[in-house]
């Protein structure tokens, strides 16, 4: 293999590492746009729930409100059977302690028709609660539907991008020695990047230094140089970017 044909090697690996690299930022865009969704989803359910829970508290203030009514309908019926008896009183005494019942029992009950006034302002809060859970779920819907819509939109762009990504790293695989090409995916696999670049006589993959032999060997541009430490494909980029001769 000539000097040229060993620099276009190492061209089209670092193509492939790009690619791969991009490709692998796509994949991470792909897979989070579920877990996105999924998060959002959790907040518009959490309206859900809070609208859920306001409904049942005014269920509960209306349920209270019944059993108040109930009270000063036994209250009222009191007061008038205590009401009837006084006018069966056969001694002063007697009628002086119906009296005192029948006052008694009327204040029990405008103790309960205060206690429903309150209620009424109680369930009035209540409703106005509601009403706010409810405009804050369809806001909440809202919200997600639109962001649902733009996370599909860009999972879509994202796919598009994955397979314009897989055409080209084809294209470059096609154009790399299957040797090599073996050399680069089981380093790949390992470091997620089977090139890399030294500078200032350091991997720059794993950072450690080059041996004199192996830059020697990088600057002769006729073989391929494996890094000692992390067995990345090795080079120079000043070789790399220097005019064929």
């Amino acid at each position: 293999m000539t000097r040229e044909d060993q620099r276009q090697q190492i061209f089209q690996l670092v193509a492939l590492r790009d690619v791969d690299a991009q490709r692998a930022q796509t994949a991470q865009l792909i897979e989070s746009v579920p877990r996105v969704l999924a998060a959002r989803r959790r907040d518009s359910q959490a309206a859900d729930a809070g609208f859920e829970a306001a409904r049942e508290k005014l269920l509960g203030f209306r349920t209270h409100l019944k059993s108040l009514e109930l009270d000063l309908a036994e209250a009222e019926e009191e007061v008038n059977k205590a009401n009837a008896n006084l006018m069966t009183a056969k001694t002063n005494q007697e009628y002086s302690l119906l009296v005192a019942e029948i006052t008694r029992k009327r204040e029990d009950k405008g103790k309960v028709e205060e206690t429903i006034i309150e209620q009424y302002d109680v369930i009035k809060q209540g409703e106005r609660l509601v009403e706010e859970a409810e405009g804050r779920v369809q806001e909440a819907q809202e919200e997600f539907k639109a962001f649902e819509d733009r996370a599909h939109n860009e999972m879509a762009e994202h796919q598009k991008e994955m397979t314009a990504h897989d055409e080209r790293r084809e294209q470059i695989r096609r154009a790399i020695d299957p040797e090599v090409l073996k050399m680069y995916d089981r380093t790949y696999k390992a470091h997620g990047e089977g090139v890399s670049p030294v500078v200032d006589n350091i991997c720059q993959g794993c950072f450690s230094s080059m041996t004199p032999n192996d830059r020697s060997r990088m600057i002769s541009g006729r073989e391929l140089v494996i890094c000692r430490s992390c067995q990345r494909i090795v080079y120079l980029p000043e070789v790399l970017q220097a005019s064929p001769t």
